[in-house]
């Protein structure tokens, strides 16, 4: 089973957050860009973002910080049961403009063994984790993370 040395993340709610989560329980080193004042829908969260090793866009703009996560990592997996909100749907764009590996997790009971297979593929030294924020999609944060934990049990 292959480990990509650090997952990073945009750091909103949500799926970005429990990508974090996930990786951190088990152990894999964590980071990624946020927007400028480490926004998230939340407002300003610099405490707990720096502490996952987020660094700071130079832009609040959340595109930005987008563009830059999927510039900087090998592949990204985009967690979502909402494929039209903004963020997501960008997210899906920027990595098929920059012939970036991506894989949409299905939230079903054998999307482990997918995300594993992906990862085995693509063997993703840097592991994007995105998707939909926790307002667009209750609970996914709790998700994104059990999810990432089953993975690399």
């Amino acid at each position: 089973m292959f480990w990509p040395k650090i997952i990073i993340s945009g750091g909103q709610t949500g799926a970005d957050t429990g990508g974090l989560v996930g990786a951190r329980l088990v152990g894999i080193k964590t980071g990624g860009c946020a927007p400028l004042g480490y926004l998230t829908e939340d407002g300003a969260n610099p405490k707990i973002l720096k502490s996952f090793g987020l660094v700071e866009h130079c832009s609040a703009r959340y595109e930005d910080r987008t563009l830059h996560n999927i510039k900087n990592s090998d592949a990204t997996l985009i967690f979502a049961t909402d494929l039209s909100v903004d963020g997501t749907l960008l997210t899906l764009r920027y990595c098929q403009a920059l012939e970036k590996p991506y894989l949409l997790v299905d939230l079903s009971s054998n999307c482990v063994l997918k995300i594993r297979e992906f990862l085995n593929i693509v063997k993703p030294n840097v592991l994007n984790v995105a998707g939909n924020r926790e307002s667009a999609s209750k609970g996914l944060a709790n998700r994104t993370a059990e999810i990432i934990q089953q993975v690399f049990h």
